[in-house]
């Protein structure tokens, strides 16, 4: 039996440099956050129904009229914007300059003076120097996309005089490895990796001494493309194909799995969802 303390998760987290390229179904976030066209679609979709997605999320935290917020890979505003008609502050990171364009948007939208922005990747936020901290609650939201855990999670909690949030995939494995389960074989030649890989997150804060709190939430998440094309396009990006054979494959099995909805194509898909949270005074 392997005695998990014994086991260095802040290296389990971390990937080799140079490794994107070689892992199979995996763009960085860099990446996938630098093409403009998918962010605008990121953009409406969180958009839609009046930021509904992410209200769920914001009602699961304790935040008040009075509260200062930092929320870290912030995107077009995911929890930045609805948060800021509710809370007295929020700053913003958030790195891709696609992203940023849509969340200055939709700041001057909101015609929002509460909200400021910072133009940076996590792991090179000075918290003195860039921010004005410490907050009343610190959150990342499925934006945990520094190398180095540990240093990001000492930063967070560094940041913040009450709770740190974060949200992530319940089983940490990836939403593309599960949707593409039935055809992972045809498209790399190799079985889909087996089991569920244990929760690094959860983990590495306790052999950090955090203690922290794990609330679980099944979820539906939504994609909808204006075309059969644009929803292969992106599809193809984020599983990082890169041969004809590939892109056939996955052409023939969106056929079967796309929805038209109001003319668009829609895929739909279910997944846990994990809140873990934690006091930084307890």
């Amino acid at each position: 039996m392997i005695d998990v303390n014994s086991i260095d998760w802040n290296a389990a987290w971390k990937k080799p440099e140079g490794d994107e390229g070689k892992k199979l179904g995996f763009i960085s976030c860099g990446r996938r956050w630098s093409d403009a066209n998918r962010c605008r679609r990121f953009n409406e979709a969180m958009k839609e129904d009046n930021w509904a997605g992410s209200r769920a999320r914001i009602a699961a935290m304790d935040i008040h009229t009075d509260s200062r917020i930092l929320d870290i890979g912030a995107g077009p505003g995911t929890l930045s914007i609805p948060l800021a008609a509710i809370a007295s502050h929020v700053t913003a990171v958030e790195p891709s300059e696609q992203m940023r364009e849509c969340l200055c948007e939709n700041i001057e939208i909101g015609k929002l003076s509460n909200v400021n922005v910072v133009p940076k990747k996590w792991e090179d936020v000075d918290i003195k120097k860039d921010l004005t901290s410490p907050y009343d609650i610190v959150v990342a939201s499925y934006s945990l996309g520094f190398p180095d855990l540990k240093e990001g999670l000492l930063k967070m909690a560094a940041a913040s005089s009450k709770y740190v949030y974060i949200f992530w995939f319940a089983d940490m494995m990836s939403p593309w490895q599960k949707n593409y389960d039935d055809i992972w074989e045809k498209l790399y030649g190799l079985p889909r990796p087996a089991g569920k890989k244990p929760n690094i997150i959860f983990n590495l804060l306790h052999q950090m001494g955090i203690y922290a709190h794990v609330e679980i939430s099944k979820e539906e998440s939504i994609h909808r493309f204006a075309s059969f094309e644009e929803a292969v396009a992106d599809q193809k990006e984020g599983l990082h194909l890169t041969t004809l054979e590939q892109e056939k494959v996955l052409m023939e099995y969106l056929q079967t799995k796309l929805k038209i909805e109001d003319g668009r194509f829609v895929l739909r898909e279910m997944t846990h969802r994990a809140k873990i949270w934690w006091n930084v005074n307890e």
